[in-house]
């Protein structure tokens, strides 16, 4: 992938270059700019679920929700181990919220943990609800709308929901069939 994005790199600069040189400059000034705008409005984003989240985590929400939820969890991951229900509960709740970033540590550690118990079944469910996961609320994708002047960034709440929804299902279900 680095490679390939070299080359389109290389060869957008070259053709510049030969076509308008004082072009570089100003997108590089422009991508900066809108880069940078683009990051704090993220950040903002981010900041303000992580602290929910830890707020989930330091109150004992999280370890309630792991217990609604302990038999669907424990039965579609394969496992009787209380932290990595907690763990699995608070990455499927993050990507419902559409917020992967904060997901992937979360998951990164419950993988860990399944590795531990040689749940290959768990950690294979795991990876392909995390990559498909329904989206309830897609908050990234509705901010990065929103940042881009689109005025209802609302209007892809059930596309991505029916969408999100049928890949998942699909997902777990190929993964009860083959692993």
């Amino acid at each position: 992938m680095n490679v390939l994005f070299s080359i389109i790199v290389t060869t957008s600069l070259i053709l510049i270059i030969i076509k308008d040189p004082s072009l570089i400059f100003q997108a590089f000034s422009q991508g900066t700019e809108n880069a940078i705008k683009l990051s704090i409005n993220l950040i903002a984003v981010y900041a303000v679920w992580l602290g929910i989240n830890s707020l989930l985590s330091s109150s004992g929400i999280n370890k309630k929700l792991s217990k609604l939820i302990n038999k669907p969890t424990s039965k579609l991951f394969n496992t009787k181990n209380g932290k990595i229900i907690e763990l699995l509960s608070l990455s499927l709740t993050s990507n419902a919220l559409g917020l992967g970033g904060i997901a992937t540590p979360i998951s990164i550690d419950a993988m860990k943990l399944l590795d531990d118990e040689n749940n290959e079944k768990g950690k294979t469910m795991l990876f392909v609800i995390s990559a498909t996961s329904i989206q309830l609320f897609p908050l990234t994708v509705m901010e990065l709308l929103s940042s881009l002047g689109h005025t209802a960034p609302h209007v892809i709440f059930l596309p991505t929901l029916i969408s999100t929804s049928i890949t998942t299902l699909i997902g777990v279900l190929l993964v009860k069939i083959f692993v």
